[in-house]
């Protein structure tokens, strides 16, 4: 059999399965062709196919093995001219170039390291490899400091004195030297003469899902001499305390259930039971079935209805068509399976009970999939607790990046304690849910101080710095995709759809797709609008890359 008929014979029986994503056995199905899955891509795009069976998993590092693995000397602050600032870390990059072969003039695609071990987003961004075969690309992910191995202060890193230099700034600078050194460490150079004397520059083009999106649209307001363009995929640049944006984002929460969840009923049920979990005591939440990992205080209400919103928000967020196992382990289309629990019929006179303990059967989807977390952290909520119970979902492997997740709590939280207030870690690591008016507001400010030496958020810095999403109408060159299952994607709905410096600023979003989906390998299960993002993408980055 050859590796096409091969390929359809297996994306055939995952339709009938209902699944497309990875698993050891149909890893092991493919273990006698082991050529077809590179010839397939290739093959599938010279006919101009979007689809590719199987290159979801076991992700990009199997499919595509690192050619080299780099280490790029940054300083551990850009913005200090005494001689500790000339004090340096390494950053560490992960690069394939099998598509580019000895060309110098390849583009490079390189992605703007997230909230992790740069290995995890490798892995999640089958899509940039695609891209790149038909480009001819070399590929570039760097990873952020504080996050993974790229550790400013080694092991003492994470102490609140040297967690003082973990800023969206310093990431941005660390990223433009790397930029600036590429023509030295990938051997590459540009196809447009150099507009300044003496500095060579590579044609780049930057990428990023989620925050890493944020960084590489923040690159160009910051940066815009060094890459020829940005991929913004999910990335929230414009979400921020005063505009109402909690009411709009469970807004957007509510229509994926309303819209995907298969049940006309479900996001009533979800309204329904999260005011019932806001209502109840702590006794009516342990006869639900939640077990806190300590005593439930006074306040016991709140913090379970923001641990299941953010919960709840993720698996809205999440809501791929095949199982995924980038955040947690979840099956295809967890909205569907979560509703199913919500609208679960019960018996008359108990329903605010039975709607406590039909959300929190929806909630365990999200963070217990394993059925390894005992309890669940209450006291870690709003940035609750110096002690993190559970940092990472049982199977997490740091080197593969393919089970589970590697957030980096203890960085992030820092991040929400500083310049992005609104996205602080819930839900067991498994969420980030904004918080709700200046109450919750000002005991996340409490809470930031208190674990990390006195620190508070500045929640206008940020719009300060890098504008809000109408300021874009001042920049170039930047490809915002949002997907509408995905209710991160309030947080660009302020840039208008073409904007921009010559309408090089556009916004686009998705029907039928989930969190930066179209980042992902591409799946027979795709949406249309998903497969059409993809193409919008290749279409934009040809256009700023004259190819």
């Amino acid at each position: 059999m050859d590796g096409l008929a091969a390929c359809e014979q297996v994306r055939a029986r995952w339709r009938e399965e209902g699944h497309c994503d990875s698993g050891k056995a149909q890893h092991a199905e493919i273990a006698d062709a082991p050529s077809w899955r590179k010839s397939l891509w290739h093959a599938q795009h010279s006919r101009g196919t979007s689809t590719i069976a199987m290159s979801e998993q076991p992700g990009a590092l199997d499919l595509y093995p690192p050619s080299r693995t780099g280490w790029f000397e940054v300083p551990r602050d850009h913005f200090r001219y005494d001689v500790s600032g000339s004090t340096t870390f390494a950053m560490k990059y992960l690069v394939y170039d099998g598509f580019a072969a000895h060309n110098t003039t390849a583009p490079v695609l390189c992605y703007c390291g997230n909230e992790g071990a740069v290995e995890l987003f490798y892995n999640n961004s089958g899509a940039l490899f695609s891209l790149a075969s038909g480009l001819g690309a070399r590929l570039l992910f760097a990873e952020h400091r504080y996050y993974g191995a790229s550790l400013p202060f080694g092991a003492e890193s994470f102490t609140p004195a040297n967690l003082s230099l973990l800023s969206v700034e310093q990431a941005l600078a660390d990223y433009a030297a790397l930029l600036l050194g590429l023509p030295s460490e990938l051997g590459c150079r540009s196809t447009r003469p150099s507009t300044v004397a003496g500095r060579r520059l590579c044609d780049v083009m930057l990428f990023g899902g989620s925050y890493g999106g944020m960084l590489a649209a923040w690159h160009r307001v910051r940066y815009p001499q060094l890459s020829l363009g940005a991929v913004a995929s999910g990335a929230p640049i414009d979400f921020y305390p005063g505009e109402e944006i909690q009411q709009r984002f469970a807004a957007a929460v509510n229509h994926t259930f309303d819209a995907y969840g298969g049940h006309p009923r479900c996001a009533a049920s979800l309204a329904a039971s999260l005011a019932a979990a806001e209502a109840a005591t702590p006794a009516q939440l342990e006869a639900a079935g939640v077990r806190a990992c300590g005593a439930m205080g006074a306040d016991a209400a709140e913090r379970y209805a923001f641990y299941a919103r953010g919960a709840i928000a993720s698996l809205a967020m999440l809501d791929y068509p095949y199982p995924c196992g980038f955040v947690g382990r979840l099956p295809a289309n967890p909205v569907r399976h979560a509703c199913a629990a919500l609208t679960t019929e019960t018996e008359a006179g108990v329903e605010a009970e039975a709607s406590l303990r039909r959300l929190h059967v929806a909630v365990l989807q999200m963070v217990n999939a394993t059925g390894a977390l005992g309890c669940i952290d209450l006291a870690a909520e709003l940035v609750g607790s110096a002690v993190q119970r559970h940092l990472r979902p049982a199977g997490w492997s740091a080197t593969r990046g393919d089970r589970g997740s590697d957030l980096g709590v203890t960085s992030w939280n820092y991040q929400a304690c500083t310049e992005l207030p609104l996205e602080p870690i819930t839900s067991d690591g498994f969420g980030f849910y904004p918080e709700r008016g200046a109450r919750q507001r000002a005991e996340l400010s409490a809470n930031c101080a208190a674990r990390f030496g006195g620190v508070r958020p500045r929640p206008g810095w940020m719009g300060l710095a890098f504008g809000l999403g109408a300021d874009y109408r001042h920049h170039s060159r930047i490809l915002f995709v949002e997907n509408d299952k995905d209710p991160w994607h309030v947080g660009t709905a302020s840039v208008p759809p073409v904007t921009g410096v010559g309408g090089t600023v556009r916004r686009h979003v998705t029907v039928g797709g989930a969190h930066h989906q179209e980042l992902r390998f591409a799946s027979p299960l795709d949406a249309p609008g998903v497969i059409m993002a993809r193409r919008l993408i290749e279409e934009t980055v040809r256009e700023w890359l004259r190819l």
